[in-house]
């Protein structure tokens, strides 16, 4: 069994690279900078780097090898999901104030699911919900509100 999971992203040099986007990521999402590693003949490619979001580690780079930015696919093929204990409208009204744009219909409010949440694409081209648990509710609880049925025991 696996200890976690990281993703890893690629950041486009179109949309500013992994040393803006670590910039980015640390005063509006409050990643904490946990790692950076340039090469010694080019000080100027981030080469790897590790953000923690809570107990979840992303990493990221500027791009190598077949990785693909959402310049090149034309958007994300990943979400992100920020969960905050309190506070995430501000996270999320900041991020947008700083050059994140909201994609239509996901602007930060209270959802069906019982949280209060909203979506942003952050200036690299990924998509981050920001949100908080504002209702508390079990996952029988979520489910009957939505209509629908939890069959994670068929598997």
């Amino acid at each position: 069994m696996p200890l976690t999971i990281m993703p890893y992203i690629t950041i486009s040099a179109r949309s500013g690279g992994a040393k803006k986007a670590i910039v980015w990521y640390k005063a509006n999402l409050h990643a904490k900078v946990k790692s950076v590693m340039v090469s010694s003949t080019n000080p100027d490619r981030i080469g790897h780097a590790e953000l923690e979001f809570g107990n979840i580690t992303v990493m990221l780079a500027d791009p190598m090898g077949p990785a693909k930015t959402p310049d090149d696919l034309g958007g994300t093929p990943v979400q992100f999901f920020l969960q905050y204990p309190k506070g995430s409208k501000g996270v999320w009204e900041n991020a947008v104030k700083q050059g994140a744009t909201v994609p239509e219909g996901r602007e930060y409010k209270e959802q069906p699911w019982g949280w209060a949440t909203g979506t942003i694409i952050c200036p690299f081209g990924y998509e981050w919900s920001i949100g908080e648990d504002v209702k508390k509710w079990s996952g029988e609880e979520t489910a009957e509100q939505l209509g629908m049925k939890d069959i994670a025991s068929e598997f």
